[in-house]
């Protein structure tokens, strides 16, 4: 009998073979490559994990802070459309409280958000369903947008679909690519769809900027694929590159990763080839002979939980992606 490593494992477990009894010589005899080896006793991967997450209402894009940030992947996402219910400020000795409602003609909830007192804010005002005036007493102020009073002081998640990924091109300190985004064609066509399909939501934007790390897995318990000079020929290869920082490759490949994983309504590249050993856009690390990619995101730092129609997210669980068919070469993640 003959199972392939992603069938369900004979043992019923309901698991991947893979991942249950591959290495129990009890079935030895149903392997498929017979637990394939790894291909070097010492494999890579690309990590990269968002380093600074923010979300903003599109026309607020250019009053991103990018002094300390450079955004590289955005994403559109659809939000119930949130508004303050009209007379529902109090302030306390303490704090501000203030309701929420999510939705317009469908109100799912309402939520009481409480802000803390600012000691150089002397009083409070709504001036729209959208926005908190904290005024000092010198006849300025500050104004508040009702998605960063919710993401910053709610007690619960904003759920967020994801509907397309691209990439921001950002740099530190330059605005440009957040005003090019503004009017990005995409975006337009989301936004009128949306506002056409139902009232009850509307879009948010969230910017992601990523750090690379390089991943390393050792296993010398086991015989390996190539010959030892083969080995440390990888082995030195690959960590005489120079180092890891963000560069259009890396770029690439983690936009490619996040649609191919998510697989977001208005994308169309990389949906359904991904990776692929033919494109240029992240050739290098084909040709360094990489085990795996990797993706962190941590959506939780801005108090949103990220998905789509097709999967959820877990920060505990990275996205990964082989390089190869685990037909042909064993991942660096199972020892």
């Amino acid at each position: 009998m003959n199972i392939g490593r992603n069938e369900k494992c004979p043992c019923g477990s309901g698991k991947k073979f893979k991942n249950c009894c591959i290495d129990d010589p009890k079935f030895t005899a149903t392997k498929v490559n017979n637990g394939i080896p790894r291909k070097y006793m010492s494999e890579f991967a690309l990590h990269t994990f968002s380093s600074k997450v923010t979300i903003c209402y599109p026309k607020l894009l250019e009053t991103v802070d990018v002094s300390n940030a450079s955004y590289h992947i955005y994403m559109i996402n659809k939000i119930k459309r949130l508004s303050f219910i009209e007379n529902s400020l109090k302030v306390t000795d303490t704090y501000v409280e203030v309701q929420v409602k999510h939705g317009v003609t469908l109100t799912d909830k309402v939520e009481t958000i409480k802000i803390p007192l600012h000691e150089n804010m002397v009083d409070y005002e709504l001036e729209s369903d959208k926005i908190l005036f904290m005024k000092d007493g010198c006849g300025g102020g500050v104004k508040f947008d009702i998605l960063w009073i919710y993401t910053a002081f709610s007690t619960e998640n904003l759920e967020c679909e994801i509907l397309y990924v691209g990439q921001a091109y950002g740099k530190i300190g330059n605005r440009d690519a957040l005003k090019r985004l503004k009017s990005h064609e995409t975006l337009q066509k989301v936004m009128a769809d949306i506002l056409y399909e139902d009232i009850n939501y509307e879009i948010a934007i969230t910017l992601w900027e990523f750090t690379p790390r390089l991943l390393t897995s050792m296993d010398g318990r086991k015989g390996f694929q190539v010959t030892d000079k083969e080995d440390k020929e990888h082995f030195l290869k690959v960590l005489s590159a120079p180092p890891l920082y963000l560069d259009s490759q890396i770029i690439n490949v983690t936009e490619g990763a996040l649609i191919n994983y998510f697989k977001p309504k208005y994308n169309e590249k990389f949906k359904n080839n991904f990776p692929d050993i033919g494109h240029k856009g992240y050739k290098f690390y084909y040709d360094y002979d990489y085990n795996a990619i990797t993706v962190e995101l941590d959506p939780s730092c801005v108090n949103i939980e990220i998905y789509s129609d097709c999967t959820g997210y877990s920060q505990f669980s990275p996205i990964e992606y082989l390089l190869n068919s685990e037909e042909e070469r064993k991942s660096m993640f199972v020892l």
